[in-house]
């Protein structure tokens, strides 16, 4: 039974060494493809398409784009990026009230106008009345009464370069600058016109008095939390069908945005486990029967297990991954994981346990390239299936099985250390065991025959 146990905590050893490569792996792949702010976005565009279905997919996405590319949402990237990079600046949460007030202020700072002027500025140019410069001032001059849409654009780079080109170069930028404009014209043309539809007529006047009686609300009720001051403002100032449609879905939405991220999680964890367990030659079948056979092994594992177990780095940066696969999106758990996620295992721990498991000859660490190909012939198709397998069940399954088992170990070795002391303790037929005055045993044959023994 102990060694039964022996060898399932060596492999829970094993997995769990190995699974903080995994862990940090996929966490890297994740925050490459910013899988979290990219989920978040297509939530967002989800919402808007029920929001009104006039909305494409294009346009949803890409108002959900601005929202969270906001300053106050805030990315994890500042610099200038291209569009197809544009991911990076996502923010990976965002409340309710948050999302509402946003959306308000993008329809705030647009107006129609812009749109007006913007059309006759290209007639004019069309027909030769102005030339480039001309309408690049113009333009330049109009955009700048509305400076939140004129910060939007980012486009001072663009237009201080069109001042400075020649006549040629200069059409090709200004053809530049015009798609920019226009591309954010109809969005936010379309945005506002589907907020008047929904009952936000004023978009600035409705955003001024919710933030006032948000104000009020502070004065007056200091002890309500943020969020519940800014709720009721916007229910009471913003009350429409816009506000009915945002309210009664987002937390539905949110929680399917946590569930696709979840789902994204587990399918690079997997591809993850399949590239540590390649590299390393993870082999769990060979594992499995070294650990049954060699004992010398068994007790190097027993005595490293309840290091691990209660290594404070280890349990933490597990914590943390547990808890960004349970929160998704969650906003709270989110801001809370911010936190967590500083905890990381120390490089040179893990350097030292996997190490530990090279040595042991459990796994190939890939520094040769010809003695690690060599070292395929000995692994087997099936044992590294397996390890895939029992990889990607991640981190915090480990950390658990392992603490478990380091307690049941602990508690069958007592009581097998109880019992052999038992067994070792020298008994005596009757009597008292540890009396040394019966040291002479009655003859058991006494009895109605007599005592065989006896002379005549």
């Amino acid at each position: 039974m102990l060694k039964s146990l022996d060898v399932l905590l060596g492999l829970s050893v094993v997995m769990l060494i190995v699974s903080m490569a995994v862990t940090l792996i996929s966490q890297g792949i994740l925050n490459l493809l910013a899988s979290r702010g990219r989920n978040l976005r297509a939530g967002l565009a989800d919402l808007l398409e029920l929001l009104d279905a006039r909305f494409s997919r294009t346009e949803a996405e890409a108002i959900a784009a601005l929202t969270l590319t906001q300053r106050t949402i805030g990315g994890r990237c500042r610099c200038r990026l291209p569009a197809w990079l544009q991911f990076f600046q996502f923010g990976e949460v965002i409340h309710r009230e948050e999302f509402i007030k946003i959306l308000l202020d993008l329809a705030a700072g647009y107006d129609v106008s812009i749109k007006t002027e913007f059309e006759q500025i290209k007639a004019r140019l069309a027909s030769k009345t102005i030339n480039v410069g001309q309408a690049t001032e113009a333009l330049e001059s109009k955009l700048l009464e509305y400076p939140w849409f004129f910060k939007r654009l980012d486009i001072e780079a663009l237009l201080a370069k069109i001042k400075q080109e020649k006549a040629e170069s200069k059409k090709q930028q200004y053809l530049k600058l015009e798609r920019i404009v226009a591309g954010q014209i109809d969005l936010l043309d379309k945005l506002k016109s589907v907020l008047h539809d929904n009952g936000i007529e004023d978009p600035v006047a409705t955003l001024k008095n919710a933030r006032m009686l948000a104000l009020e609300f502070e004065k007056s009720n200091p002890e309500l939390a943020h969020d519940v001051r800014e709720a009721n403002a916007l229910l009471q100032e913003a009350s429409s069908e816009f506000l009915a449609k945002i309210c009664l879905s987002f937390d539905h939405l949110i929680d399917r945005v946590s569930v696709r991220f979840t789902a994204t999680t587990r399918v690079v964890s997997f591809i993850s486990a399949a590239l540590v367990a390649i590299a390393l030659q993870l082999d769990t079948v060979y594992l499995i029967n070294r650990l049954s056979m060699d004992e010398q092994m068994r007790s190097a594992f027993v005595e490293l297990a309840p290091k691990l177990a209660d290594e404070q780095q280890i349990k933490a940066a597990v914590q943390s991954t547990d808890a960004k696969g349970a929160a998704g999106q969650g906003a709270e758990a989110a801001t809370e994981d911010a936190v967590k996620a500083k905890e990381r295992v120390d490089p040179e721990k893990q350097k030292y346990y996997l190490n530990f498991l090279a040595e042991q000859g459990l796994i190939s660490l890939p520094v040769d390239l010809e003695s690690w190909c060599k070292h395929w012939k000995l692994v087997s198709i099936p044992g590294l299936i397996l390890s895939i397998f029992l990889l990607s069940l991640g981190g915090p399954f480990w950390y658990n099985a392992l603490s478990k088992l380091v307690q049941l170990r602990s508690g069958l070795a007592r009581k097998d250390d109880e019992q052999k002391a038992i067994r070792q303790t020298t008994q005596t037929v009757g009597g008292d065991p540890q009396s040394s005055d019966n040291s002479t045993a009655a003859n058991p044959l006494q009895g109605e025959r007599g005592d065989l023994k006896a002379q005549g």
